[in-house]
């Protein structure tokens, strides 16, 4: 048995290595050349355009892996069957189920590495490609990440911060003011400043070049200059969340402090849960798309490898397009980020299910 699940292993890492460098190549060599355009439209240079398309590339494999697996697996499988192997295994004893129990594996630690790289490369490596896009080829020097115009924050209940930009990633806010509530909802104060600044040292946000407004009864105003005055709002720069969130860019810690802050600041988090959920299930949405696809190899027995590949390429394409028209419904809150997440996963496994129920594997 052990020998049997080796030699199916060992037949599975050749396809599977040789499909992921064509699929790297092509992708590669096709953002290059899509990107060319760059040239002339930024003043730009061949290397810094090879460079954006080098950082993004591990991005889009991450979205070809399932379709590397599928093609890797039905290879395996038809190999088998045109050499007679696949014959031999079953008069010997084996089942169906024990023959694709060591694919499984293969294709599941493929689905972890997978998930380690969107986890920890990906973010990186796409943030490095949109700085150098902005900054290198597009010319803004002054190009920042987490930065967000007429921004609106719920401090706490009683306290709404309002700011013309906040600047996360360099710990700055420009243009602000709060506004502090009474028990009766009315303003009893407003904290104005044209900087509020965070202070690494002390672990709070200080407002600089400002002044208070009191407001008493009968309309009464009174007010207070200040060169520097300390806040209590202590949450730090890299926790507070502006701008549109991007998948490639968040990993699961960051998406779950994203969350945090908004659910605080009383902003909906529908497009964040979507993208936690759709991140989670990621590894078992491989997993299952190949169960779905490896019987159609036994159905199709000895005809060519081309219609293994067309039915790996629509098994593909099909679960793509019903993840797309799901996310999109979770992040407009049509539906609940869970079930935008995992319902491509329990549907397809359902199919599966038929599927191997069908051809009695």
């Amino acid at each position: 048995m052990k020998i049997l699940y080796r030699y199916i292993a060992k037949k599975f890492w050749g396809p599977f290595i040789f499909i992921i460098l064509i699929f790297s190549l092509l992708i590669f060599l096709g953002d290059s050349l899509e990107k060319m355009r760059w040239i002339n439209t930024y003043g730009t240079t061949l290397r810094l355009v090879l460079k954006y398309s080098f950082l993004t590339m591990p991005s889009w494999l991450i979205q070809v892996l399932p379709v590397a697996c599928l093609l890797s697996g039905l290879f395996v499988i038809s190999d088998m069957i045109s050499n007679g192997e696949w014959t031999a295994c079953i008069a010997g004893g084996f089942t169906v189920r024990q023959i694709f129990k060591p694919l499984v594996l293969c294709i599941f630690l493929v689905a972890m590495c997978g998930f380690c790289v969107q986890e920890f490369l990906v973010p990186d490596m796409s943030k490095k490609a949109e700085l150098t896009l902005q900054r290198k080829i597009r010319g803004k020097k002054e190009w920042y990440f987490n930065v967000q115009n007429d921004v609106t924050l719920r401090l706490d209940d009683k306290r709404v911060l309002f700011a013309k930009t906040v600047k996360a990633d360099q710990g700055l806010m420009e243009g602000m003011f709060i506004d502090i509530y009474d028990n009766s909802w009315s303003i009893s104060s407003q904290i104005s400043a044209k900087k509020f600044v965070w202070n690494k040292e002390k672990g709070i946000w200080v407002f600089e070049d400002g002044f208070i407004r009191y407001f008493g009864k009968n309309a009464s105003l009174r007010e207070e200059s200040f060169t520097s005055l300390d806040s209590d709002f202590t949450v730090p720069p890299d926790q507070i969340a502006v701008g549109n969130a991007k998948p490639s860019y968040l990993s699961i810690a960051d998406l779950l402090r994203r969350i945090k802050f908004l659910k605080a600041s009383g902003l909906t988090t529908f497009q964040e849960q979507t993208f936690l959920n759709s991140k989670l299930a990621s590894p078992f949405a491989t997993v299952i798309m190949c169960l779905l696809g490896m019987p159609f190899a036994i159905a199709l027995k000895r005809s060519s490898k081309l219609l293994n590949i067309i039915a790996a390429i629509a098994i593909g394409f099909s679960f793509w397009w019903i993840v797309s028209m799901l996310t999109s419904a979770g992040e407009s809150g049509m539906i609940p980020p869970a079930i935008a997440g995992w319902l491509p996963v329990v549907l397809f496994g359902i199919v599966a299910y038929i599927e191997f129920k069908i051809l009695k594997i």
